[in-house]
Formats: C-alpha cells, sequence, structure tokens
C-alpha cells in the first residue's frame, strides 16, 4: 500500500509539471507570436500583411490596388486558384520592397522603383518546387481600353472587344486563328498603365476569355511549345508602370523596355510606288508567260511600280532555291526582259526544305536544318505546301550563311533583285526539337534577321513576322486578308492591324493585298474600291487583284489613289526617318493627340497618318455616308473643301469614289 501510494504521489507530481510546462509554452508561444506579429506590423503596414509600394497596396489576401494619384488604375489578383493567401509568410520589407515566401513551391518578390515622375512595380514570381508549377495573375480590366500585344486573326481594336482564351504567346499563323506572327509582351491600358513582360517567362495569356472582364499572365512548361529540357523552375517576372494618360505610358514603355528602333528605312521606292505580286491573280498557276503578261498589262495601263512579285509556286521542288525550267524555260531571258521593261523582280522564299527536294538532303547533310531532340537528325515538320519538311536553323550562323549563298546565287545568276520572306512563325517548328535557342521566338527574331541580311543595301524585301526585331529597317507585311467587309479577317481588321504594328514599334507597315486573297471568294467591286481607299494613306500599296478585271471606273479610281498616295509619300518618308529617331509610329490611333478622348480611345475605323492628316475609310458594304469623328481643334475637309470643328459628323457623305480624310488647321 505504501509504495502504491507513493507511486500516485508522484504520477500527481508529474502530471501537474508536465501540465505546468505545456502552460508556460502556450504563453510563451502566444507571447512569441505576439511579438513576431508586432514587429512584422511594425515594419509593414497597420495590416499584418498588407505591403505598400510607392502608392499602391498589396492587401492581406494578396489583391493588388495600383493607383495614379488618388485613383485606382488596375486591380488584380496575385495568386492562382489553388493557392492559399494564409500561408504567406513575409520575409522582408521596406519601402521599395516585399518579398513573400509560401512554404509549399513559390516565392514573390515586389520591388518599387520611380523614374522621371513614372512609378513602376515588378513583380517576380519564382517557382522553388516544382517544375509542372503554373503561376497565373490575373488583373481586371474595369473601365479601361488595352491595345498592344499581337497580331490577330479578328485584330480586335481595343483588345477587350473580342474574347481570347489562355493561349501560348508565342508568333504563330493569325490565319490559324492564334496569337499571330507580329508580336510583342508588351501591353497598354486607356488609364496610362503599360505592362511588359520578360523575355525568358514561358508566357500564356488570356484576354476577356469566356467575357470575365480580366487579363491574366500565366506561366507555364509544356510539352509545346515551352519545351524544358533544362529542367528550369516556372517565373513570371513583368513590370507595371503609371502615367497621367496613354500616351506619356506608351513613350516610357518604348523607351523603357522595348528599347528597339529601326536602324534606318527601307527603300523609298516601295513607300512611293505599288508592289504588284502573282499571288492572289494567278496563286500557284504560273509560268514565264503569265509573269510578262502580268507585267505588259500594267504597263499597258499606265500603271506605276516598285517591284513585280513572282510568289509561289516558281521552284522545282519547295525548298530548291532556283527555277523550275518546265516552267520558266529562260529564267535570265524572262529578268532580263522584265529589267529591260523598268521592273525590279523579287521572288517568293520560305524557310522550308521538302523531303523531295534535293535542298533537303543538302541541308540535312550539313546539319543546318532545326534537329531531333538530342539527335543529329533533322525534324520534320509540317506547312501548308508540304506534309513532310525540314525547316532551316535560322539560330545556327553556318546555316544562315549557306541560306544566304543561296539568295546570293539567285541575285548573281537571274538578276533576282530582293525577296518576300513567308513563314518565320514558331508553330511551324517541329512539336520536339532541338535547336540554339532557349525562347521559342527567338527563332522567329532570326528569321526575321536572315530576311534583313539579304538585301542590306537597297532594303526592298519584306517579312510577315516580328520578335523584338524592331531595328530591322524593312516592310513588315501583314498576314493574308480574307476578301470580305468583316472582321473575320477582313476589311474592318485593316486598320486595327496597322495600329497594333505601330504600337509594338513596326512602322513600316506593308498591308496585305488591296481586295484581299481571293482563297474564298474574288472582292467585288465595291469591296474592291474601299479596299483600296483604306490603304490609300499606310505606307506601301500592294496589288495582285488588278483592277482591269472590273471596269474602267475601278480603272480609273485606282489611278487616282495611286496619285494619291504619291502626294503624300513625302510626307510618309519623312515620318518614317522621324520613327527612326522617336520610335513613333507613322501610322497613328487618334488617341495618340487626344490621350483622354474616350471616343479616340475606341474608334477603330479612322487613323491618323502623322498627327495632322485624319483618314475616315467607308469600311460597310452598300454605305455612301459613315460617321466622322474629329479631335479637338480644327480640321479642314479634303473632300469638301471648309473647316469642321471637333467631334462627331454624322452621316458624312462619302460616294463610292470618294475617301474622306481631313487636315488639322494649324492656330
Amino acid at each position: 500500500m505504501g509504495r502504491t501510494g507513493g507511486r500516485v504521489k508522484i504520477g500527481v507530481l508529474v502530471f501537474v509539471f508536465l501540465a505546468v510546462c505545456v502552460v508556460v509554452g502556450v504563453v510563451t508561444w502566444h507571447l512569441t507570436r505576439r511579438s513576431y506579429q508586432n514587429n512584422t506590423s511594425a515594419n509593414l503596414s497597420p495590416k499584418k500583411t498588407e505591403i505598400r509600394l510607392g502608392n499602391s497596396i498589396i492587401k492581406e489576401n494578396l489583391k493588388v490596388e495600383i493607383k495614379q494619384g488618388t485613383q485606382n488604375v488596375l486591380t488584380g489578383q496575385l495568386w492562382s486558384d489553388h493557392l492559399r493567401p494564409n500561408e504567406v509568410k513575409w520575409k522582408k520589407t521596406g519601402d521599395k520592397q516585399g518579398i513573400a515566401e509560401w512554404p509549399r513551391d513559390r516565392r514573390l518578390e515586389l520591388t518599387f522603383r520611380e523614374e522621371g515622375g513614372i512609378p513602376c512595380y515588378q513583380l517576380n514570381w519564382q517557382v522553388t518546387v516544382g517544375m509542372e508549377t503554373v503561376l497565373t495573375d490575373c488583373w481586371d480590366i474595369g473601365e479601361a481600353h488595352w491595345y498592344g500585344g499581337y497580331e490577330d486573326y479578328y485584330q480586335p481594336w481595343p483588345l477587350e472587344k473580342s474574347s481570347k482564351n489562355m493561349s501560348a504567346f508565342v508568333p504563330h499563323d493569325s490565319y490559324q486563328k492564334h496569337l499571330g506572327g507580329v508580336q510583342e509582351r508588351y501591353f497598354l491600358s486607356s488609364k496610362g498603365v503599360g505592362v511588359y513582360i520578360e523575355d525568358d517567362v514561358p508566357l500564356f495569356i488570356s484576354i476577356n476569355a469566356s467575357n470575365d472582364n480580366r487579363v491574366c499572365l500565366q506561366s507555364k512548361y509544356e510539352k509545346y511549345p515551352y519545351q524544358n529540357f533544362r529542367k528550369r523552375l516556372p517565373s513570371l517576372n513583368y513590370h507595371i508602370c503609371v502615367s497621367t494618360n496613354i500616351k506619356l505610358i506608351h513613350d516610357y514603355m518604348i523607351r523603357t523596355f522595348i528599347k528597339l528602333r529601326p536602324s534606318g528605312i527601307p527603300d523609298e521606292t516601295m513607300f512611293r510606288k505599288p508592289i504588284w505580286s502573282t499571288w492572289a491573280q494567278y496563286h500557284k498557276d504560273i509560268n514565264q508567260s503569265f509573269v510578262i503578261d502580268f507585267a505588259d498589262n500594267i504597263l499597258m495601263n499606265n500603271f506605276t511600280h516598285s517591284q513585280l512579285e513572282i510568289d509561289d509556286d516558281w521552284t522545282p521542288k519547295y525548298g530548291d532555291m532556283d527555277f523550275n525550267v518546265k516552267k520558266f524555260p529562260n529564267p535570265k531571258g524572262m529578268i532580263k526582259q522584265l529589267n529591260d521593261k523598268g521592273f525590279r523582280v523579287t521572288v517568293w522564299l520560305h524557310p522550308f526544305f521538302n523531303i523531295d527536294s534535293q535542298a533537303f538532303i543538302e541541308a540535312a547533310s550539313k546539319f543546318y536544318l532545326i534537329k531531333e531532340f538530342d539527335s543529329l537528325q533533322p525534324a520534320l515538320t509540317s506547312w501548308w505546301d508540304g506534309k513532310l519538311a525540314g525547316i532551316i536553323d535560322a539560330t545556327n550562323l553556318e546555316a544562315v550563311e549557306w541560306y544566304l549563298n543561296k539568295t546570293k546565287f539567285l541575285q548573281d545568276t537571274y538578276n533576282i533583285s530582293s525577296f518576300k520572306f513567308d513563314a518565320g512563325e514558331v508553330n511551324w517548328l517541329p512539336l520536339v526539337y532541338s535547336g540554339n535557342f532557349d525562347v521559342p521566338r527567338e527563332y522567329t527574331r532570326q528569321w526575321a534577321k536572315l530576311a534583313y541580311r539579304s538585301d542590306t543595301n537597297v532594303r526592298h524585301q519584306e517579312v510577315r513576322v516580328g520578335a523584338r526585331s524592331q531595328d530591322l529597317p524593312i516592310f513588315v507585311r501583314m498576314l493574308d486578308k480574307d476578301s470580305n467587309w468583316d472582321y473575320t479577317n477582313g476589311l474592318k481588321t485593316l486598320i486595327p492591324t496597322a495600329l497594333t504594328f505601330g504600337i509594338l514599334g513596326y512602322p513600316f507597315i506593308l498591308p496585305d493585298m488591296i481586295g484581299g486573297n481571293a482563297y474564298h471568294r474574288h472582292p467585288e467591286k465595291e469591296l474592291y474600291i474601299r479596299w483600296m481607299q483604306a490603304n490609300t494613306f499606310l505606307p506601301s500599296l500592294q496589288f495582285s487583284i488588278v483592277p482591269w478585271q472590273y471596269d474602267d471606273e475601278v480603272i480609273n479610281l485606282t489611278r487616282h489613289y495611286i496619285k494619291l498616295h504619291d502626294d503624300y509619300t513625302d510626307t510618309i518618308i519623312r515620318l518614317a526617318k522621324e520613327a527612326v529617331d522617336t520610335a513613333a509610329p507613322i501610322i497613328r490611333p487618334l488617341w495618340w493627340v487626344a490621350p483622354t478622348d474616350q471616343v479616340a480611345l475606341t474608334i477603330d475605323s479612322e487613323f491618323l497618318l502623322g498627327n495632322d492628316i485624319l483618314v475616315a475609310p467607308v469600311l460597310d458594304s452598300g454605305a455612301r455616308s459613315r460617321d466622322v469623328y474629329l479631335p479637338e481643334g480644327q480640321w479642314k475637309d479634303e473632300l469638301r473643301g471648309d473647316i469642321k470643328q471637333g467631334g462627331w459628323h454624322r452621316k458624312y457623305r462619302a460616294e463610292l469614289h470618294e475617301l474622306p480624310y481631313f487636315t488639322r488647321k494649324m492656330n
């Protein structure tokens, strides 16, 4: 009994001792936690997980408010759906920086800087564990309008006018209804917000997907197009800058993040006189006699020309860069004949080598084609003119020199003057490949550089892609337009595409062929005339569907508008040279001169040539009038001769032969 009772007393004492320890531990933990929270709050802000950077706030649930003065200009949510904000651990903070970590897989570094009165916020997500982790930030569109980014099949202006589901942000053939081949990771809004995403981010974007009124940025690695053979962890690193209006923020973003501007201007003759292409007129059914007839008809109808372009299909096999002697029995004689008639002659080129071509065998044997992963064998791809083809590795310097030797052969042997370069988008690469580039769009940039190197003296080549290649002094062509009136890649997308090219830093715009490509139908007379008018004040004219296919009225109107274009070419060339100095576009949105005007911010059927010429073509079938909007000030109506004040001019008369345009009246 005694020993048992003693054991009970000892047990009670032990229990009491342990209970006291637990209580002390709990109290100590609470005091330590409260002390940590108080210290953290003192370093951060009155709320325990709220960060203030500059004039903006990242709240405890990672809701962000970015301000200009006292006004919210952008709000967003900084996590993907599965992320738990209450797991955040703020490691460090201050006036210029805040760092947050989640114990599972990621960290966020926020940095604030201000330059010349422009506040900028860098948001840099880094995955710490898991190459398959997905990072997503979404920003509310709100009442703002967004611009920039990419060429598009539907080409909305502003961007939120259409819906774009989450898509890989790499140059793509927009005719396949993906983000297009002219593309920059740069967006801006009507509230004076600019966004730039860093090159090494494996970027996907969505804009107003399912009408959610949000712009979402996403980073992730997938088998295609962002291969991750180097086993990188995803990152989402981007910058948001704010100014008082859209024009000021655009100037700052171009200067700070894009940085590139053209090193010169293309050949002036391409600005002054039309290009005549065989494509829409003949498609692949071209031969020597058709080309000569084409040239003769241009001259017979008294049209000027900068060059005659021999498009698809002039080679024996796709990839063989020489003439098919069955279709062109005497190419040297043909080109001399064309030269004697005053024509420069260009030919169509591309990066593909079909497996039945001699050039494929040569390029593959020299390892100049994009290769299979972890192999020296060429990786085969498909394109619109071949199911099995190799594609030149434009990032391989030896391969580029080999390709350029082929172009020089054409120049030296036949007196080919320059080239129309097609393709170059990432989507034509094989699904799995190895190359000398980690960022997919580097292929596009190098293809554009190859195109420039083919003709560095005269510079009358053209390319249809752009990706960090604003420095190249060459024309960038819009992708093929369809011969229709609407926003399904038709006439109504012409002006929005030109405006987008200019905002992204590509001022030397080559519109597609007047009247479209006639893939599905031939353009009717009215569409052809209105298309020609809409094209008149753009930097260059390109014909393939010919005016003499219609009637004398079309022929005479075409001559008239070619002459009108020529009358303003000195202005266009002056603006082209200005672009070299300032990176300002030749073709400008109305908000360029009226950055807070709500109509100027949304209208997509008018444009400015420079700051002082406003063009308002008729873009609707059967219309003989349109509503015209003029920014504040006085404008001379060049059709009627009177002076009009800024504002709406409803039902402005414009007969089929008339193009409304206005010039600013200086005080």
